[in-house]
């Protein structure tokens, strides 16, 4: 069954348009963290989450039929904003601000429950925690869902709010950015985090599409429990499942995962240069931060836009390339077929295709 992405949108600490994104502005924050991406400005909704908050705000205004929709939610950090708050009342001996209740709210699978109850959702409801991979994979699941018939169209929402378990965790390992991240670039010192939601629809081919699905690939590595495979071999097989039939000549863009850490972009730049040569590279979490469980469904959304106006975005950050085809300008280029890629701990690898229906 072919499949096409209807409707998207993405929701980050640029705002919800694409534009600044082509523009080449960044949307991190320096302060004690030392750089982030935080959607400071954006008025959420009280009383729930921080996770559901930023989701819900990302998905306003959409109409979608409920009668067997199925929902896949990727995240990573379920409710540990909220998780932090509560430790620290408990460690300073304060009373906790909020009911007992509150905090089951926070767990993981309650993003989905909520998400779905928000439409009214009578398909499977599913949430997907594979790191930073998360997303790429639930885009899969989704698609899974509708090809076999267990659902008529699914919706793919990936979230993650900004907390100091991961940025500490991160400068814990040395990964963390001091100068700002800059992906693909020989001087790149590590990562910056950021919050961001995201949100795709995927339903069955209609004459009328303009993006296809085409396919996900996931793979994993035994190569470390943090570092990737240095010759991405795993990634290689994800980016040939997610492409089926499609020769790899006929992708034109590619949207990297691209942390600005040493070791992942050095093994992302090994797979472009010997299988895709002559694809455009994009890298977005220079203006984005790494945004964890949602990064695969907004990158995802941003490959897509990427695709309709015919544009490569520039790398935010990047002064001196590694040899992969990224420049730091805006770029014009028809695409035919474009690859968004995400990898993660535990030897996690994910492609996702896309083509444009007039291809």
């Amino acid at each position: 069954m072919r499949l096409q992405v209807s409707r998207w949108g993405a929701l980050t600490a640029l705002g919800a348009d694409f534009e600044a994104i082509c523009e080449g502005r960044s949307g991190f924050v320096a302060d004690e963290t030392w750089d982030s991406a935080w959607l400071a400005p954006i008025a959420l909704r009280t009383g729930v989450p921080r996770n559901l908050a930023l989701a819900l705000n990302a998905l306003h205004g959409l109409d979608v039929e409920a009668r067997d929709l199925a929902v896949v939610v990727a995240t990573t950090t379920g409710g540990m904003v909220e998780g932090e708050l509560a430790i620290e009342e408990v460690f300073f001996g304060r009373v906790p601000h909020r009911p007992p209740d509150y905090y089951w709210n926070t767990l993981l699978h309650h993003l989905a429950d909520a998400i779905a109850a928000h439409f009214g959702a009578t398909g499977p409801r599913l949430v997907v925690s594979t790191a930073c991979t998360s997303g790429t994979a639930a885009i899969g699941i989704a698609a899974d869902y509708v090809r076999s018939g267990r659902a008529k169209r699914a919706l793919v929402v990936g979230v993650d709010a900004l907390c100091k378990t991961t940025v500490f965790g991160f400068r814990s390992l040395g990964v963390y950015t001091r100068q700002g991240c800059r992906p693909f670039d020989r001087l790149r010192d590590g990562m910056g985090i950021g919050e961001a939601a995201g949100w795709l629809l995927v339903e069955p081919w209609e004459t009328s599409s303009k993006i296809e699905l085409l396919g996900v690939g996931l793979s994993s590595d035994a190569q470390h429990l943090t570092a990737p495979d240095p010759l991405g071999a795993g990634l290689e097989r994800a980016i040939r499942v997610a492409l089926g039939g499609t020769a790899l000549e006929r992708v034109d863009h590619v949207n990297a995962h691209a942390t600005g850490t040493l070791q992942n972009d050095a093994a992302e730049a090994a797979v472009l240069k010997r299988i895709l040569p002559d694809a455009a590279v994009s890298a977005t979490k220079g203006a984005t931060g790494h945004t964890l469980g949602a990064a695969g469904v907004i990158e995802a959304v941003f490959t897509i836009e990427s695709m309709l106006r015919e544009v490569i975005p520039p790398v935010v950050g990047l002064q001196q390339p590694l040899e992969v085809a990224v420049s730091d300008r805006l770029r014009g280029r028809h695409q035919r077929v474009a690859l968004s890629l995400n990898l993660a701990f535990g030897g996690h690898n994910a492609a996702v295709a896309f083509a444009r229906a007039d291809r």
